[in-house]
Formats: C-alpha cells, sequence, structure tokens
C-alpha cells in the first residue's frame, strides 16, 4: 500500500478538521447542486406539455391544444418569450400559478396566459413581414394581415391574440367569425361614426365575384343585382344580432379590487391595459356579435307593421308559411334568406286618403332577378285564380251538404270547414306570389280538409280531384314554377303543353330543360321530341295534336273551309305517306311513286312552283295595301291574308297537303287584296 495514499480513516479525520465557515459553503455547496439538479428535472419536466393537464383547470385548453394545427409545438414556445429571460420569468409565473393552486388561492383571481407577439413572429413561425405581404380568402372574405396588425382599428391597436384566441369547437388559437363581427360591427360611440364603415358590405364582401350562392335550398345569382347597383340593405335586413357590449359584472370574472373595477368607464386605458399590454381576447370582456342571414320575425315585419299593424297577416303568414290547417310549415326562401318587404314593394303610391304606400309589382323581380322574372309572378297569379275559383267551387258544394247534413258528427264537419275557410282566405287574400309553395299547400290542405267533413257525416259524395302542383313538378323546379302546368308556348311550330307533358304524362322538367350551362335551358329539339311522339303516331288524331294545321289543311277545314284532300277523301291516313314501316319519316316526291305513275312525281314540282308564285304574289298584295287608308272590314281581309301566307310560308312542303284548298285560297285573297284601294 502506497504510504501517501490517504485511509478512509484520514478522510474522516479530515472532514472532522474541516471547521467554521468552510463547512458552511461545503453543506451549501451540496445542498444548492443537488437543488440544482432537482430544478433543472423540475424545469424540463413541468415544459412538457404533458404537465399542463396534471392541473383540472387546464384539461380542456390541453384537449384543444391536441387537435390544432400546433399540437406539434409545445405550449412553453409561445407561452414564454423568447430568449433566456422569457423563459425564467415563464418558469416563475408558473411557480406563482402553481402555488396558489396548491393553497387554493387562485380562486380570488382567475389563471390566465398571455401570448406576446414576438412570440408568434419568432424565427421559424409566423414573420411579420411575411404576414403583411399575404392576403388570402377567410369563410369567403378577402384577409390581409397588414390591414390588422399595422393600422389602428377603431382606434386600438390590435395583438396577435386579439383574433387568434378562440377555443371553440375543438380549435385552439384559431379565428372564428364571431372575432370578426364583434369588431366590424361595434357601434361606434363618437359622434362622428368614424368607425362605422367597418361594418360597410363592401368592406368584406367583393360583390363581384358574389355571383352565385346557395340560399336556404335554392341558388341566387346576386349578377344582376350588382349591375344595378343595388343596395345590400333594400333586400338584407336584420343581419346583425347583438352589440358587442361589456357587462361589468364581466369584470368580476377576473378582479376583485374596488379601485380597479371604479375605471369601469376608462375605455381607452382599459383597451390600452388588456390589449396592448396584456394580450386579453376581446371575447373575455365584450359579448359577442352575430352576423347571418337571419329569418325575419313575423309579428314586426320591417317597415310594415309601424304603420300597418296587423293588416297583411295573411301575407305573413304566407311568408313566414305558418298558421294554416293541416298543413308543415313551409317558409318562403326569400324570408328564409331576410329579404323583408321593401325588398319587393319598392314602388310608391298615394292611396284614396292621399297616404303614400309602397307596392309591387311584376317589374319588382326584374331588378334583381333579371329581365324576364316578371313572367313568373304573371304565372302564379293566373294559376293561383283558376286553382281558388275550382277549390271555392268544391267548398260550396262540400257546405250545402254539410248545413243540410242531420249527423251528430255535425259539428267536427263544420270545425273541418271553417279551417278549410281559413286555409282557402289566406290564399285569397294574401296572395299566393308571397309564397306559392305554401299557398299550394293551404289549398290541398283545405281540400283534404273538406274530404273529412264529408267522412264524418257520412257523405260518399265524389268531390272533383284537386291535385297540388306538387305532384307533378318537381320540387327544386315548383319553388319557383309553380302553375307552369297552365302554360303553353310555340317550339318547333308546334304548340306545346305543359300540362299535357307535366301533368297527364308525368314528363320531367329535365327531359327538356338543364342548369348545367344557363338556367332553364333547353336542351331538346324537334328531332328529340319526333323520338317519343313519333312511336305514339299510329292515326291521324294522333298527328293532329302536334301537326294541327297540316290536320286542317288535309281535312280541308282550315279557316272555317269544307274542301279536303282528295287523298283524304280516298281514306289515306297521314302515316301511310309518313312511315317506312320502321319509323316516321318525312317523305319527298318520289312516295308518290309507291302507288302512282311515274309522272306523279313531276305534278308535285308543279304545284310547287304553283305555290311559291301565288305566295310571292299575294306578299305584293299585302305590302300595298299595308301602305293605304282603308276600312276595319278590309283591315280583318287584311290580316286573315297575312295569316295564311304566313302558315303556308313557314311549312314550305305544305303543298302536297291539299293543293286544291290552298291555291284556291291563296287566289281568293289576291283577288279581295286588288279590290282594295
Amino acid at each position: 500500500m502506497n504510504a501517501k495514499e490517504k485511509t478512509p480513516e484520514k478522510e474522516v479525520k479530515w472532514f472532522k478538521k474541516v471547521r467554521g465557515y468552510k463547512r458552511f459553503f461545503l453543506f451549501a455547496g451540496i445542498y444548492l447542486g443537488t437543488f440544482l439538479i432537482l430544478l433543472s428535472v423540475a424545469a424540463e419536466y413541468t415544459s412538457k406539455p404533458s404537465f399542463c393537464p396534471t392541473c383540472h383547470y387546464m384539461e380542456t385548453f390541453y384537449q384543444s391544444w391536441r387537435t390544432s394545427d400546433h399540437n406539434k409545438v409545445d405550449c412553453v414556445e409561445c407561452h414564454f418569450e423568447p430568449g433566456i429571460s422569457g423563459t425564467i420569468r415563464g418558469k416563475l409565473n408558473g411557480l406563482v400559478q402553481i402555488v396558489n393552486y396548491v393553497s387554493l388561492s387562485y380562486k380570488k383571481r382567475k389563471p390566465w396566459a398571455e401570448i406576446p407577439d414576438n412570440t408568434c413572429s419568432r424565427s421559424g413561425c409566423h414573420d411579420h413581414q411575411a404576414l403583411s405581404d399575404t392576403s388570402y380568402y377567410f369563410k369567403g372574405v378577402m384577409f390581409s394581415h397588414k390591414n390588422h396588425l399595422k393600422e389602428l382599428k377603431r382606434g386600438k391597436t390590435l395583438k396577435c391574440t386579439s383574433c387568434h384566441s378562440q377555443i371553440v369547437q375543438g380549435t385552439h388559437i384559431e379565428v372564428t367569425e364571431a372575432t370578426c363581427f364583434n369588431c366590424h360591427f361595434k357601434k361606434s360611440d363618437d359622434p362622428g361614426h368614424k368607425f362605422d364603415k367597418l361594418a360597410d358590405c363592401s368592406t368584406c364582401h367583393d360583390l363581384k365575384n358574389f355571383s352565385e350562392v346557395q340560399m336556404a335550398d335554392m341558388r341566387y345569382d346576386h349578377t344582376t343585382v350588382v349591375g344595378n347597383n343595388i343596395s345590400c340593405i333594400s333586400c338584407h335586413t336584420n343581419t346583425v344580432a347583438g352589440n358587442g357590449g361589456v357587462g361589468k359584472e364581466r369584470c368580476f370574472q377576473c378582479h376583485f379590487e374596488n379601485d380597479r373595477l371604479d375605471r369601469y368607464d376608462q375605455t381607452d386605458s382599459i383597451h390600452s391595459i388588456h390589449i396592448s399590454k396584456h394580450s386579453v381576447k376581446c371575447f373575455a370582456c365584450h359579448s359577442p356579435i352575430e352576423h347571418k342571414i337571419q329569418k325575419i320575425d313575423p309579428s314586426v315585419p320591417p317597415d310594415c307593421q309601424s304603420c300597418h299593424s296587423s293588416a297583411h297577416m295573411q301575407q305573413v303568414s304566407l311568408f313566414t308559411g305558418e298558421n294554416g290547417f293541416g298543413v308543415e310549415k313551409n317558409p318562403s326562401v326569400m324570408f328564409l334568406n331576410g329579404i323583408n318587404c321593401r325588398g319587393c314593394h319598392i314602388f310608391h303610391e298615394e292611396n284614396k286618403s292621399g297616404i303614400n304606400t309602397l307596392k309591387s309589382g311584376e317589374s319588382s323581380c326584374e331588378k334583381c332577378h333579371g329581365k324576364g322574372y316578371d313572367k313568373l309572378t304573371k304565372q302564379w297569379e293566373e294559376s293561383s285564380l283558376k286553382r281558388l275559383a275550382m277549390i271555392n267551387s268544391i267548398y260550396n258544394t262540400v257546405k250545402v251538404q254539410v248545413n243540410s247534413s242531420k249527423s251528430s258528427n255535425k259539428p267536427e264537419a263544420e270545425k273541418y270547414m271553417e279551417e278549410a275557410k281559413h286555409n282557402i282566405g289566406i290564399v285569397d287574400v294574401g296572395k299566393s306570389v308571397h309564397n306559392v309553395q305554401f299557398a299550394d299547400q293551404l289549398l290541398t290542405g283545405s281540400y283534404t280538409l273538406m274530404k273529412k267533413a264529408l267522412t264524418v257525416i257520412g257523405s260518399s259524395s265524389n268531390l272533383p280531384e284537386f291535385k297540388s302542383g306538387m305532384e307533378y313538378i318537381p320540387n327544386e323546379c315548383a319553388s319557383c314554377h309553380m302553375g307552369i302546368q297552365e302554360v303553353s308556348a310555340k317550339k318547333f311550330g308546334m304548340n306545346f303543353s305543359h300540362n299535357l307533358h307535366t301533368v297527364k304524362n308525368k314528363v320531367a322538367c329535365a327531359k327538356c330543360h338543364s342548369n348545367a350551362r344557363q338556367h332553364g335551358e333547353l336542351i331538346v329539339n324537334k328531332e328529340n321530341c319526333n323520338s317519343c311522339h313519333h312511336k305514339q303516331a299510329n292515326s291521324d288524331n294522333e298527328c293532329a295534336k302536334c301537326h294541327s294545321f297540316q290536320n286542317q289543311i288535309y281535312s280541308g277545314t282550315y279557316q272555317n273551309k269544307s274542301q279536303p284532300d282528295f287523298m283524304k277523301a280516298g281514306g289515306v291516313g297521314c302515316i301511310d305517306c309518313h312511315s317506312d314501316a320502321v319509323k316516321i319519316i318525312k317523305p319527298d316526291n318520289k312516295i308518290c311513286l309507291k302507288c302512282h305513275e311515274n309522272d306523279y312525281e313531276a305534278m308535285g314540282n308543279e304545284w310547287k312552283t304553283d305555290v311559291k308564285n301565288l305566295l310571292d304574289k299575294a306578299k305584293s298584295e299585302i305590302d300595298r295595301v299595308s301602305s293605304l287608308q282603308i276600312s276595319d272590314e278590309n283591315i280583318n281581309q287584311l290580316n286573315e291574308a297575312r295569316k295564311l301566307v304566313n302558315d303556308i310560308s313557314t311549312r314550305p312542303s305544305i303543298y302536297v297537303h291539299n293543293y286544291d284548298l290552298i291555291s284556291s285560297m291563296l287566289n281568293e285573297k289576291i283577288s279581295k287584296l286588288k279590290k282594295m284601294e
């Protein structure tokens, strides 16, 4: 053993020789070292996000962080300012929070945390310059950080957490629309209202790109509205709910000191302390403001109720889709989108009492919906009048039976009749234009009620059929095109009946119309029609449904004549010439050779030339007479000639259907025109 080596006994002896300050420093060093080791371990552990939910108050915040876009960033990276000094301050503040938690003193003051702007803009996160140079769409609105971070808003400096502070539905440090509304729609306290422009529609909404949008259960294109410079508030009212006020009770959530509560009215100072210095979120103090399309309160119709009181309750019932018997509620699409009375009632009118009122008209629709939309309101009105006349007739018939009934159930039947009358009255007085779908429901509902009335009194009477328009018009079309079954149109030189197609034959709207390129675009041509209709053509009567003019000429009944074609008289039908045994065809003159001699084809050409010459003469005479001052009788003769020439000219092959009738009629018209001076 080396003599120089210290034995344990000698080491103990040396430790015992340590006296006074030396021993103090030794123990202090040991304790300090141990403390620093424990502190570093504790610091590391408490810096982990998993430590946060050990306090039950933090569980909600922790869970929202886990599901957020920041879940790869430790809590302390945002909640501590960058740098060692920020870390130390953060740890000390955390220590205070723990002490408050353990001692239960946190009940006297709500725990809170700050996220300074410089933690967001630190390297590798959200660079200020990058944010300033970037604009993007948020909830359909163009947003710029530059406008919000570098400019005073309502005279206040905003911080990142002024907007990025919400914990809603599992989000963390994300912006909700409500945050925007609280600033943009807060009523200005200054007499000059210098901040009110923040709530102007065009501040957020780019109306030029606000074309086709989904509104309730239909799409609407605002292009026409923008083009006509129509103010948004002409239609959209009641779009803001709440005032963003700060009740004094809100202060008690964090403060208990009377001297602080006494500063409640010092708004500039409060904003400076809470926003600029401590990045407190706006909703911590302000009540929320909502901005959205809201239903109009039916009890207070905007702009009308103040003058008219309850004078238009039937119109209101239709508009809101309620107060009917035996039918479900069905509000108008306009009502669901917050359109008020003045959206349509745009024309000033002075009544008999000299009072200025506002009325609507067919052209009211065109201002927002575009040219031609006025036809719809006319269509609704005409259809409604027909249906009202029919349902009133049914009502009068049933009423007679109920009144004369001796049944013990007569009171119940009378109740049903009163309910039916109520429904009919809403449509009759309220006008279906306010809600065509609900008007249809009310009338069919009244029909059902009347059938119940007959049933309870034991009547076996059969009522005329009264169906809902929804049975043959798809819902997406019926929203606007209710009553289309009453409309006929001229297409491909023939009369087209919607009733025949939609009601009787259940043809879907999409069979002929499409919304792919243009709303309601006609996608069928004459050949498409033929592919369907010609399958049914097996007699002259079937042909006559579409080709009425040709049938009149062939039968010789045109303009009250009685001169059938010799082939018609001989029993030759339409399909004898217009069919090749497989399909309906449009034949040429060679078809005649199937039954006639070879020179018959040349005869057809002679008829064609002759009719053309007669048409030219007739047109010349019509032009001459049109420039003359003639009697009413001659005017009627002139109009008949015009119609005949037009009917024949638009159908070049009509001459083969009855050459004798056509040539004689043209010669007759030419002769009469020549006599007019």
